[in-house]
């Protein structure tokens, strides 16, 4: 096998994704989104809740794509649907806030996932509170244990999704408690 320190970057993750590839089908995983799934859900995630507020148009989903990716400035990420109506109201909005959620709230947030922002007020369908941000105009879920309030950075079409990162202009520091987690099960 040809030393892939010496290879373009590029050459270098075709390479993995190739040899993933063939792991993934020696497991008897298949291949395509199934076993990618399969792979990266083999530990539970962290949930957040994303909210936004452009205009009269709020936004709430669950994520459990998302992640810091700088610590000078600090930035956090969150990988959505591009032409889901929370992208939408993000970009427009060019402010979001990331909500860690206690775990006690999993079916309210599973419903969030599971019902359109377009159809309708859905703090008031779920049941939830908001709260005014203290740095970003966009609401924040009062339940929340801790929360990031960002300003968009970036945004650019990662495959089928959108990522979107943003700087955090203030942080609140969580309450102790059990955070909200998600595991893939087959």
């Amino acid at each position: 096998m040809p030393d892939d320190r010496s290879a373009p970057p590029s050459q270098r993750l075709t390479r993995l994704h190739e040899r993933l590839r063939r792991i993934a089908i020696r497991l008897g995983l298949g291949g395509g989104a199934t076993a990618f799934t399969r792979v990266a859900y083999t530990v539970p995630r962290q949930i957040v809740v994303v909210t936004a507020r452009h205009g009269e148009q709020e936004a709430l989903w669950p994520v459990d794509w998302h992640m810091p990716v700088s610590l000078e400035p600090p930035m956090y990420a969150f990988s959505c649907e591009a032409s889901g109506h929370g992208s939408e109201t993000v970009l427009a909005a060019g402010f979001f806030v990331v909500n860690f959620v206690p775990a006690e709230l999993e079916a309210t947030v599973m419903a969030a996932g599971s019902m359109s922002g377009r159809d309708g007020d859905k703090w008031a369908r779920l049941g939830l509170e908001s709260a005014e941000c203290a740095f970003v105009a966009a609401p924040r879920l009062r339940e929340a244990v801790g929360w990031l309030e960002c300003a968009v950075e970036r945004h650019e079409p990662w495959g089928s999704r959108q990522l979107v990162v943003g700087r955090i202009v203030h942080a609140h520091a969580p309450a102790p408690g059990l955070r909200l987690f998600h595991e893939w099960r087959p």
